[in-house]
């Protein structure tokens, strides 16, 4: 098998992830939930020179699979959530305690912690340890069977498949994932690019364990479409706080709508910092580009902790309970825009796009360099 260094390009290592999708072996959607969250892991680890880290937590790893599947494990229809595996699965598992603990459909995991913190940090656990005894080691191997190969070329690690769920949680138990020179970077570069094709892989894989339910456009929205959580509660303090203009064309005119800053469709995030209001004409035509600077430095001033912007976020998510994790935006931040191509066109306006000025960008960025959590930051 080619081998995948340093020196590879990112379509070298892409076209070689896009064969592991091809010739893996996938007997659950664990690996694809896996692959999302190495992509998001990535893309927040990156510094503010553009670095992605050089190592991740499985255990870490295993959560993000557990906010995955949360939002998954809704009913689909009368006979309950969706199958996604042969067996009785993580994802019936949430489903069962979302039931026990009589959670609407659109409820998030912050209110699930709040109703039960026990039962879900129990559950927590247990998706933990699966994430970190099987996908994790199995998830570079090509093909099946006798015939299949092991090659890791994303990552390193220091156990095998199947330690014990005890072993996981010791405490002299070493979870780093040590990625391969540069594949960091090209998770990073490529997760734009490669995180429909997972989605699309992960879709394909479900329908046809339900394909006596669903069609694949109502299945495309329910699995990876944005949370359906209203945003309603947090549209008029966002909108006091712009001064009731938009926050790309200052304009008062309407209606008005909660964006996503950072794309939902190149990272899904509903924390507090990432949403702003906008009209819906500026809404509508933005989608899923990247805004451009001005834009970007104005929201980034919201990441900043002393600014008024940044105190007012607070005390609207403290007021809304509405989880805020800046540290993580702000690592999603880095992580879109700092691997774009000098040179590359954001939206600036409707109709309207600026080529990117990487030295301007990087003059942006650099002048919030906290990767941890604000103290201030509400984590319910």
């Amino acid at each position: 098998m080619n081998e995948v260094t340093s020196q590879s390009s990112p379509l070298a290592f892409g076209e070689k992830l896009l064969s592991l999708l091809d010739t893996g072996s996938f007997t659950t959607t664990y690996k694809y939930a896996l692959l999302l969250s190495l992509l998001d892991a990535t893309v927040e680890g990156t510094d503010a020179d553009g670095r992605a880290p050089a190592t991740l937590s499985g255990r870490d790893l295993g959560r993000r699979v557990f906010e995955l599947y949360w939002r998954q494990a809704r009913p689909f229809s009368e006979h309950g959530p969706l199958r996604q595996s042969r067996q009785r699965d993580l994802v019936v598992k949430i489903a069962e305690l979302r039931t026990r603990l009589g959670l609407s459909e659109h409820a998030s995991l912050d209110v699930a912690r709040r109703a039960d913190e026990l039962a879900v940090a129990r559950l927590e656990r247990e998706v933990i340890a699966t994430v970190v005894r099987y996908p994790i080691p199995l998830l570079q191997r090509f093909g099946s069977g006798s015939g299949a190969v092991d090659d890791r070329f994303i990552y390193g690690i220091g156990w095998v498949a199947g330690i014990t769920q005890g072993r996981v949680f010791a405490a002299d138990f070493d979870d780093r994932l040590h990625l391969r020179p540069g594949a960091g970077e090209h998770l990073a570069a490529l997760a734009g690019l490669v995180r429909p094709v997972i989605e699309r892989e992960w879709l394909r894989y479900v329908a046809r364990r339900n394909d006596d339910l669903v069609d694949e456009l109502r299945l495309e929205t329910f699995l990876f479409g944005r949370a359906r959580i209203s945003l309603a509660n947090v549209r008029t303090p966002l909108l006091e706080l712009q001064d009731g203009r938009c926050f790309y064309c200052g304009r008062e005119r309407g209606p008005w709508e909660v964006d996503h800053f950072l794309p939902w469709s190149r990272w899904p995030d509903d924390r507090l910092d990432n949403l702003v209001v906008a009209d819906r004409g500026c809404n509508g035509d933005k989608r899923a580009a990247l805004a451009a600077l001005p834009h970007l430095e104005r929201w980034w001033r919201r990441l900043t902790p002393g600014t008024v912007e940044h105190e007012h976020l607070g005390a609207i998510a403290t007021r809304t309970s509405w989880p805020r994790r800046t540290g993580r935006t702000a690592g999603g931040a880095r992580g879109l825009y700092l691997h774009q191509p000098h040179g590359a066109l954001l939206w600036e306006a409707p109709g309207e796009v600026r080529p990117l000025d990487l030295r301007r960008l990087q003059s942006t960025l650099a002048s919030r360099q906290a990767a941890a959590e604000d103290p201030g930051d509400y984590t319910p």
